[in-house]
């Protein structure tokens, strides 16, 4: 009896243990099925944000051009004698008024323009050396190149001009930069002409020391302040203009009257946004009063900033 009993409790023992291996076992397989087709799912992931576009440079400023013709016309109904004027815009490369182009002058002291320029060129690229003598000058080149221009000392440009050589200047004034309508040799020239070697000094291809430039727009800008020398005529008209400006003149004591009167200038106009519009100004006169080439500077900017 015990044995049945026995043999019984055994049974369902294994009964039971069949049971649990079996539901073990379809739990494995449903978990197995479960990671297979878990395995066969595309994996969700989070999007990775677009990266936002690169923001459109600022367009440049428009540079708006400027006629002044209407201002030259209205100038020259005022005054006697002869006169030339050329205003050139530097930032459109383009004309932006003139009067009597054709007509050659006495350059006077422009002539040194030509004359600096080669020597600045020439100490740039070595074949002068800055702090050698100037002939009997007394002083180093370097100095006669700035006081050709700051006081339009002519011992120093007289000087500079025979170590260059007036005829191989005249050469370089037509073959290199093409210039032609000049003769410096004879100092005769006109405001296009003049204009060309004001454009070479804003560009200056040949030099581009930071010091050499430093020194000769220093000498264009800061001239001493004379009786009518120097600042009297055209940069005298300008208030808020900085006037880069080389003049030349003659006057006739006996007559009393200014046989030439010259203005070559570089002006450059500050705008509200700290930029400049840059122009070349020149004005080329006989028998014209340096006050009248004074009144005209006010009359530019004036028209500039007044538009009348």
């Amino acid at each position: 009896m015990n044995e049945r009993k026995s043999g019984r409790k055994y049974s369902l023992v294994a009964i039971i243990l069949v049971f649990l291996l079996g539901a073990l076992v379809g739990f494995g397989v449903s978990m197995g099925i479960t990671q297979l087709i878990n395995s066969n799912k595309p994996v969700e992931t989070t999007p990775e944000p677009a990266p936002e576009p690169e923001p459109e440079p600022e367009p440049e400023p428009e540079i708006k051009a400027v006629d002044f013709q209407a201002v030259i016309d209205k100038w020259v109904t005022t005054v006697g004698g002869n006169k030339s004027i050329l205003i050139y815009d530097l930032n459109l490369d383009t004309l932006a008024g003139s009067y009597n182009v054709d007509e050659d002058y006495n350059t006077a002291s422009l002539y040194k323009l030509f004359v600096v320029y080669e020597g600045y060129k020439r100490v740039e690229n070595g074949t002068w050396d800055g702090n050698a003598r100037a002939g009997s000058t007394g002083k180093t080149i370097l100095n006669c190149l700035d006081l050709a221009v700051r006081e339009s000392h002519s011992p120093c440009a007289e000087t500079l001009w025979s170590m260059i050589g007036h005829a191989e200047l005249d050469a370089i004034i037509k073959n290199e930069w093409g210039i032609t309508n000049s003769d410096i040799s004879h100092l005769t020239s006109n405001v296009g002409d003049i204009m060309k070697i004001l454009k070479r000094f804003y560009e200056h291809p040949d030099f581009n020391n930071p010091e050499l430039l430093a020194g000769m727009w220093d000498s264009f800008l800061n001239q001493p302040d004379t009786t009518y020398e120097w600042r009297q005529g055209l940069p005298r008209g300008f208030t808020k203009a900085s006037v880069y400006n080389k003049v030349g003149w003659a006057y006739n004591a006996a007559g009393k009257y200014w046989n030439i009167y010259h203005d070559a200038a570089i002006v450059k106009f500050p705008m509200e946004d700290g930029s400049t519009r840059d122009f070349i100004v020149i004005v080329m006169t006989n028998k014209i009063d340096y006050p009248d080439i004074r009144r005209f500077g006010t009359e530019i900017e004036n028209y500039f900033y007044g538009g009348e």
